[in-house]
Formats: structure tokens, sequence, C-alpha cells
């Protein structure tokens, strides 16, 4: 059974009172979680029913739910496959300050997604440990459509940026469509970089500079550790590493 919340907590949260009517065999939640406290807690007691019920509890690409994802913590242990967003982000913009950028713009994701915090404290620190000045945010959905919406934001209260980081690769193809509307080059006038490396990232024009997430092999193991086919990773908790791609997208700026 595949159940598509569309980003919606409560939508959620009734999924999982439905799997667990159903008495699922394992569960596997997939995707970044909501930042709200009370919901937080709540999808941690649901599972935690449904462990305690025999069935088996996955996370994939969301980081662990409270206490109850602590083998040590006297309730049952979630397997968790948490993709390092923070360490991915920090290595793409250092690629582009490496490359000689110090005014970059990010377009990031819902403010209120762990997946959208991490990527831009990872952006952050990135600009801290080289002593560069944070460029402007603007936050929005994971879409075509809020990248380029955006982009156009970033562009008036910053004209003279030279490279935008997207939050994910779709996001970005709305930037580079932005871009090419205000008669800008990419990457001559202006570096883009997303995230995720998407299957079409490579087939874009100029390719896309991005991160890859290994989402396949993550989720066949998830799906391995859902069968017990796998045993839980060391302590409850892998970390999935992500790997920095640099393609056409990015080049250091002019001048």
């Amino acid at each position: 059974m595949v159940c598509n919340t569309g980003g919606s907590p409560e939508r959620e949260l009734t999924y999982l009172t439905l799997l667990q009517r159903q008495r699922a065999a394992a569960v596997i939640l997939t995707g970044g979680s909501l930042e709200d406290d009370a919901h937080q807690a709540a999808v941690t007691a649901k599972l935690t029913r449904l462990a305690e019920a025999g069935t088996r509890v996955v996370l994939c690409g969301r980081p662990p739910l409270g206490d109850a994802a602590e083998p040590d913590a006297g309730g049952p242990s979630f397997a968790t496959l948490a993709f390092d967003n923070l360490a991915g982000a920090r290595r793409l913009t250092g690629h582009l300050l490496a490359l000689g950028h110090r005014r970059i713009g990010y377009v990031a994701g819902p403010a209120d997604r762990t997946t959208t915090r991490h990527r831009l404290e990872g952006h952050r620190a990135a600009l801290r440990a080289a002593g560069i000045a944070e460029g402007p945010t603007a936050h929005g959905p994971y879409d075509r459509a809020s990248g380029y919406r955006a982009t156009l934001e970033l562009l008036a209260s910053e004209p003279d940026l030279t490279a935008i980081v997207a939050a994910n690769d779709t996001v970005a193809l709305g930037v580079c469509a932005a871009l090419r509307e205000r008669g800008l080059d990419i990457p001559g006038d202006v570096s883009v970089a997303g995230f995720d490396d998407l299957p079409f990232s490579v087939d874009v024009v100029p390719a896309l500079t991005t991160v890859r997430l290994p989402l396949y092999e993550a989720g066949a193991r998830a799906g391995r550790l859902a069968l017990g086919a796998e045993p839980a990773p060391p302590g409850g908790l892998a970390a999935i590493p992500a790997e920095l791609v640099v393609r056409g997208t990015t080049a250091p700026p002019r001048g």
C-alpha cells in the first residue's frame, strides 16, 4: 500500500492510523518531516504503537523521531536511514565559494520542514567558515514555480548575485527559467546549483550541478529492513552520504 501525503501533516497521521488498523507487517516513512512539536509527538506515538504490535518501522530520508528512535530509551527502536543533507549543502556551497562566488542567493523550501532546515544550515555553515556574508534567502514550495518566483525576488533585492542555490533540482528549473527570461546567461552571468540529482538534471542544458542522494539505493535498503532481510544499522541509525556532482551550470564569476 502506497500512501502519498502530498505534504499534509493531517494526512500523514490519517495514513498511519489506517496502516495500524490494517495491521501492516511493516511501515516505511520517506521524506523530510514537519518541524512541529505536537505533530512530531503524534507521529512518534503512532509509530510506537505500530512497533509494539510487531510492525517493523523504517524511516527513510528523515531524522530520528524523538526518544522512541533511541535504542536505549526503553521503547521500540525504529531503523532510520537519514540523508546527510547538511554536509551535502555545505559541500555544494563550498564548491561555489571555491569558484570565486561571494554573492550567493538561496531559494529554500518550506520553512517548517527538516530537509529545508538542514540544507540551509549546511549552506550557511559553508559561508561562515569562509567568512562570507550570507546572501538573500527566499522560502517556498519544492516546485518549479517557486524557483521562478523566488529568483525574481532575489534579483530585485540583490541584482549583483553571481550564483543561486536551489532547494532541489525541480526548484532549480524555475531558477533557470527566470534567469533566462531576464536575459542572463547560465553560468556566464549567474551560476545555478540544485540538490537531489533527479533523473532530468543531466539532460537539461546546461546540465545541472547538484548534490546526489542515493534515493533508489536508500529505498531498496529501506525495503530490505522492512522485510527483515537486512539487520538494522548499529544504534538503529545510518547516515546516508551526499555526493557533489559538478556539471555545466556552475563556473567562476565573470570579472
